[in-house]
């Protein structure tokens, strides 16, 4: 599998496995500094290990920022697909939104565009109060794969989210209290188009619980039940 294939599947794979809801903090996330850093595990129907460093720090306003960054990931999603990438980049954040872009050069990296509401790290657009909040269901839709070719949009739904009690669990950052937030998540099969090489993905309904921990002010651990699996996705280290 070459190089570009390679990111186009990891960003895939990322994507199908840790769809959420959160608004895009990131400019105030714990790691976003100069010397921060942030690793993520995951087993089950996705295996990963990924680690992220950041430097060249620039803030603008509480969300606009950027950061140079490197690190690693090695992945296997269902057993479709698996490989591993390098990654090094400039990420700009506005608002919601992110791109990422090849250092130096000004140009955007391929398939590299992403809505920071799919990644379940930061909240939920909303303070948690107390056990049976919610909040409301949403759904996205994604283009897979290379824009040049014609391709069939993933549609990502998320149901109503519903928090429960308040549990003391162990992370990384040591014991922390943390709520647990339960949804339903749920994705049409479909294929995605990279130079020629057609990835079919399935249809995936599975049942999700986030572990929000306000201290930390992250999604400490996902847990995931699909097609009666269990898979854990968690951050194994940030400072």
């Amino acid at each position: 599998m070459n190089a570009s294939l390679k990111k186009n599947v990891l960003l895939c794979a990322l994507l199908l496995t840790a769809a959420g809801s959160a608004r895009a903090e990131m400019c105030n996330a714990r790691f976003f500094h100069d010397g921060g850093e942030i690793e993520i595990a995951g087993s089950g129907m996705l295996s990963l290990n990924a680690r992220m460093a950041f430097s060249k720090v620039k803030k603008t306003g509480p969300e606009v920022c950027q950061a140079q960054v490197r690190g690693f990931a090695n992945y296997g999603l269902m057993g479709l697909v698996s490989g591993s990438n390098d990654l090094d980049h400039l990420l700009l954040i506005q608002g919601s939104k992110s791109s990422l872009s090849q250092p130096g050069s000004g140009k955007q990296a391929e398939q590299a565009n992403f809505d920071m509401r799919l990644l379940s790290l930061f909240g939920y657009g909303a303070p948690i109060q107390s056990a049976g909040q919610r909040f409301p269901a949403q759904s996205f839709r994604l283009t897979l794969g290379d824009p040049r070719q014609a391709t069939t949009p993933l549609t990502v739904r998320m149901g109503e989210k519903t928090v429960g009690t308040r549990q003391s669990i162990q992370t990384a950052l040591g014991q922390q209290s943390c709520w647990p937030v339960r949804y339903a998540r749920s994705t049409d099969p479909t294929v995605a188009n990279v130079r020629g090489v057609t990835i079919p993905f399935p249809q995936i309904q599975s049942q999700i619980t986030d572990w929000f921990c306000p201290q930390a002010n992250l999604v400490m651990k996902q847990e995931i039940e699909y097609s009666g699996q269990r898979g854990i996705i968690e951050v194994k280290s940030v400072k």
